[in-house]
């Protein structure tokens, strides 16, 4: 008997919208994602999330995804960014000695793309 797929509710979020995204433009699909993502995003999980059939949680995923390969709009620069940069700018250290890198961390303190702080509800 072969199991149904499992229903993945998840299709209509922003971060699978973000890695469909990516396995379209990748050139080498989704074995140059899952290159990209890296810590458990394998070719595999990758493969069994866009079919709907990953048997866990893909949050852990999803947290990657949108990590690596999510851009907002920066405000203070007004080019797109990754999320990365996002997060190492609003969480690292205080740049006192840069007035420009100052100014981008203040910007970032009330950006609405600002990263949750670890403990922060979701």
């Amino acid at each position: 008997m072969i199991a149904p797929l499992i229903s993945r509710d998840y299709d209509s979020e922003h971060w699978f919208r973000v890695l469909e995204k990516a396995v379209e433009d990748e050139p080498r699909g989704i074995a140059g994602v899952a290159d990209r993502l890296g810590r458990g995003c394998s070719r595999s999980t990758l493969s069994l999330i866009l079919a709907g059939a990953y048997p866990a949680n893909p949050g852990k995923v999803a947290r990657r995804v949108l990590e690596v390969l999510d851009t907002y709009r920066c405000p203070y620069l007004g080019v797109d960014v990754q999320a990365s940069f996002c997060t190492d700018h609003a969480r690292g250290p205080v740049p006192t000695w840069d007035p420009a890198a100052l100014e981008l961390r203040r910007c970032c303190q009330t950006c609405p793309h600002q990263p949750l702080k670890e403990g922060d509800p979701a």
